[in-house]
C-alpha cells in the first residue's frame, strides 16, 4: 500500500490550531500538514502553500481535511483531487476522528481513510442528554443576573 499524508486546511489560523489540540493529545505526526488561509492569502497563495506540500510529497497518497464544505480550502483541494486518483478531500470532521484517521492510515486504503473520518466524525457528535435535570439548577440565582 502507497504511504499516505494528511493536509489540514481553513480558513484563519484552523490548521495551526488543530495542529496545537491534535499534538497535544496524540503527539506529532511528520506525514501532516497544517496549511492556514489567512486573511492575507488569495486562492492563489493558498494554492502555492498547498502544492508547496504536495511536490515534496509526490509519490504519496493525500487526504486533503477541510473546515467547512464549499469554502475556498475546500475548493482548492477539490480541483486537485479531482484529477488525481491518489487524492481524497473531506471537510467538516472533528479532532477525534482526524486522530483516529492519523493513527490508522498505515493499514487502511485512502478511500478507506476517507470513509473511516467521516463515519468517525458522525459517531463522535453528539448531544449530551441530562440524566438528572429535576436537581439541575439554574445557569444563575435571578439576583445574580445583569
Amino acid at each position: 500500500m502507497m504511504e499516505s499524508i494528511m493536509i489540514i486546511s481553513g480558513h484563519g489560523t484552523y490548521a495551526t490550531a488543530l495542529k496545537s489540540t491534535i499534538e497535544l493529545i496524540a503527539g506529532s505526526n511528520a506525514d501532516m500538514y497544517f496549511i492556514d488561509f489567512l486573511v492575507t492569502d488569495t486562492d492563489t497563495t493558498l494554492q502555492a502553500k498547498i502544492h508547496t506540500v504536495l511536490h515534496k510529497n509526490m509519490e504519496k497518497q493525500v487526504l486533503f481535511i477541510c473546515d467547512i464544505l464549499g469554502g475556498t480550502p475546500f475548493k482548492i483541494a477539490a480541483e486537485i483531487a479531482n484529477n488525481n486518483k491518489n487524492i481524497e478531500v473531506v471537510a467538516g470532521v472533528n479532532v477525534g476522528s482526524i486522530i483516529e484517521a492519523m493513527l490508522q492510515k498505515e493499514e487502511l486504503s485512502l478511500s478507506e481513510l476517507s470513509d473511516l473520518i467521516i463515519e468517525a466524525s458522525k459517531k463522535s457528535t453528539i448531544k449530551f442528554i441530562k440524566v438528572a435535570i429535576d436537581r439541575v439548577k439554574p445557569y444563575m440565582e435571578k439576583e445574580d443576573r445583569i
